[in-house]
């Protein structure tokens, strides 16, 4: 007998049906044909309405027949589909670990034997077995899988919690193919010896030779123990050839050989240090040629930061720097700085038109050495202006640019980035000072497309214009106003004398950035300091442009005050979400705390008008604070750097911090202790 109770079921096992929806289109079209057959010729649609009707009444009398069929097959398709999954659980190469709600194991498959050596698990607590198979479970693996090594195999795991299923895929001999696919990949790299001439010609022949042969021998015992090929290609240069695998090898010890031989060779004081650039291909097709040209980019990204350290980079990737520890040596002469002034003076002299730019939230030394630079080009007779954002400017500045011999004429020498934009021609120059990165250049959106000079004391970094005619990077220098001093010192050229404003201007630069000639600060700064105050700087002006007002000693004192001590001679400070400081007074913060007792580095956390959180990192040398601040996206000196971070907390970026200098405190903010 047919009830609503199997009409409901037939339609719901009919509706399973992956050709439901095709049957129902028939239905539709036949009814719609019948009706345009009944309107057009009543005969015909009589015909197939009989037609219908006796489909519906055969249905009718064969429902229970239909009914049957339908739940036999669906049944048997139940069957078939548990008996499937069943069996592919138990002969499935991928183990299955099924465990309830009190973490012990219920069900396992045959494939987990294999995992953990046939040992009896069932019944055992998950969290009892390998402790790095405790850990992967603590991943969020529940979309994706994670690869864990467990004893010498390697395995993709899956941890699917909501389900209490753990699978693991064992991917030990894909592992394997992918390692000797490393084994045959080429590593191309450059040895690059710092300094090397000018420890040599300091030695008599045979402490030369004993230094020469020692040396040799350290790297050749570095080359055998990871079968490195090595060639010496001139006094300073060799050619390394290895493999991918060993580079790995290399980067998980950081490289420790080279820091050894410098150490032994500082303690003889012998100042030798040793820069690589290192290259290898993403791709497996690769010339050989351009691994050589990657690799000599990288030496000269290590050279260009200062030396002692090593560049790890792939023709596509991103640069891994190694090393940098020490505080690099002054290697610029008298002759550079003439050689690279004659080159700035062809690249003005081609150029229409000249564009300085400083970097966005201009210091003493961006404004200075861009007046410097100005003076220079307005001596060419070419066209010039410096592009700045006033909204920008801190108190020092604005007090600078209202002195009387710069206050009726700033008009004609600055200008924002609109008219900048406005006034450029295809052929003006842009000219980059105390910067290099294009996202912190204040002419961002005129660097491309221009030719682009720099000129800057800061550590290179990966970012850099593509457009550049002519790079200055000194980073020995202790300020960029120093190198344009430079320039009026020792060019013998008929270059106007400094006004007493431009020498103001740069030799506040130099106090600045030399916290008042303490940090960084070597002969040459001094002989520049000489030289601008015979040009008629006036100290005097600068200390009443650098003076502070009682609020900013508070806002600076409270930064100090919130400092706390972490492991290894770090400290840091962290400012308050709702309270913005400006760039100088964290700045200065992370100086004072330098003076506390037993710190060698610091770091202030604050919160920036826009919105970003800013770091200020200071140190005394021992720690390269530029590597830690690179690591979070920033750069700097050895000794001085920072960082903006985007769309964090100051929670979150002192956590972040934390992370990058390996310490665990096991406290958070509000928990710690004040100095």
């Amino acid at each position: 007998m047919i009830t609503k109770e199997k009409i409901q079921k037939f339609f719901e096992v009919f509706n399973s049906l992956e050709i439901s929806w095709q049957l129902y289109s028939l239905a539709f079209a036949y009814l719609i044909i019948t009706l345009i057959a009944i309107v057009l010729k009543w005969q015909i649609g009589m015909l197939l309405l009989l037609l219908l009707a006796a489909i519906v009444i055969f249905g009718l009398f064969n429902f229970n027949n239909f009914f049957k069929d339908f739940s036999m097959v669906a049944n048997r398709l139940s069957n078939l589909a548990k008996i499937a999954e069943e069996d592919s659980l138990y002969k499935s190469p991928i183990a299955v670990i099924i465990y309830d709600t009190n973490q012990r194991i219920n069900w396992i498959n045959p494939a987990l034997h294999q995992v953990f050596d046939a040992k009896d698990i069932l019944g055992k607590s998950i969290m009892s077995l390998d402790e790095e198979f405790v850990e992967a479970l603590k991943l969020d693996s529940s979309q994706e899988w994670v690869t864990i090594r467990l004893e010498k195999s390697f395995y993709k795991l899956m941890h699917q919690p909501n389900r209490r299923a753990i699978y693991l895929l064992d991917t030990t001999e894909e592992n394997k193919i992918r390692e000797d696919k490393q084994f045959d990949q080429v590593v191309f790299g450059y040895l690059f010896l710092d300094d090397y001439d000018e420890l040599i010609q300091s030695m008599d022949d045979n402490q030369a030779a004993k230094f020469d042969s020692e040396l040799l021998n350290d790297l050749n015992n570095w080359t055998n123990q990871h079968h490195i090929y090595l060639k010496r290609l001139d006094e300073e240069k060799f050619l390394l050839l290895f493999n991918k695998l060993i580079l790995d090898e290399l980067e998980n010890e950081k490289f420790k050989t080279f820091e050894a031989i410098r150490e032994k060779n500082h303690l003889k004081n012998i100042p030798i240090s040793i820069s690589l650039g290192i290259a290898y291909s993403q791709i497996e097709r690769y010339q050989l040629n351009d691994l050589a040209e990657q690799a000599q980019l990288n030496l000269d990204l290590a050279l260009g930061r200062g030396g002692d350290q090593i560049v790890v980079r792939s023709q596509d990737g991103k640069a891994r720097f190694y090393g940098g520890k020490t505080n690099p040596t002054e290697k610029r002469t008298n002759i550079r700085s003439k050689l690279v002034f004659q080159a700035l003076v062809n690249s003005i002299e081609q150029a229409e038109k000249v564009i300085i730019s400083g970097h966005k939230y201009p210091d003493m030394d961006s404004i200075g050495s861009a007046i410097g630079l100005y003076r220079i080009v307005k001596h060419l007779g070419k066209e010039c202006r410096i592009i700045v954002n006033e909204e920008e400017f801190n108190h020092d500045i604005v007090q600078l640019l209202e002195m009387p011999q710069i206050k009726n004429e700033k008009h004609l020498m600055f200008v924002n980035e609109q008219t900048a934009l406005e006034i450029r021609t295809d052929n003006t120059l842009i000219v980059l000072v105390d910067h290099h990165k294009p996202s912190l250049s204040e002419a961002e959106a005129l660097i491309d497309g221009h030719d682009t000079v720099i000129i800057d004391h800061h550590r290179r970094s990966e970012e850099f214009p593509k457009q550049t005619v002519l790079t200055y990077i000194e980073p020995y220098a202790s300020s960029t106003s120093e190198l344009v001093t430079e320039f009026f010192m020792y060019t013998g050229s008929n270059l106007e004398a400094l006004n007493k404003f431009e020498a103001t201007a740069m030799l506040a630069g130099i106090i600045v950035d030399t916290n008042n000639f303490s940090l960084r600060t070597g002969s040459r700064t001094f002989d520049a300091a000489s030289y601008l105050k015979s040009r008629g700087a006036d100290t005097a002006q600068i200390n009443r442009m650098l003076k502070e007002d009682l609020e900013t000693v508070k806002r600076r004192n409270h930064l100090i005050e919130k400092s706390v001590y972490l492991s290894e001679g770090y400290v840091v400070s962290c400012g308050e979400e709702e309270i913005v400081y400006d760039t100088i007074t964290a700045a200065q913060s992370a100086d004072e705390m330098l003076g506390l007792k037993d710190v060698e580095a610091s770091f202030v956390i604050y919160k920036r008008s826009d919105e970003k959180v800013g770091i200020s990192a200071r140190s005394l040398g021992t720690i390269n604070v530029q590597i830690i601040m690179e690591k979070l996206g920033g750069g700097g000196h050895l000794s001085n750097a920072a960082v903006q971070l985007k769309d964090k907390t100051i929670e979150e970026a002192y956590e972040l911090l934390l992370s990058k200098l390996d310490i665990d405190t096991g406290r958070n903010l509000n928990e710690s202790h004040t100095t």
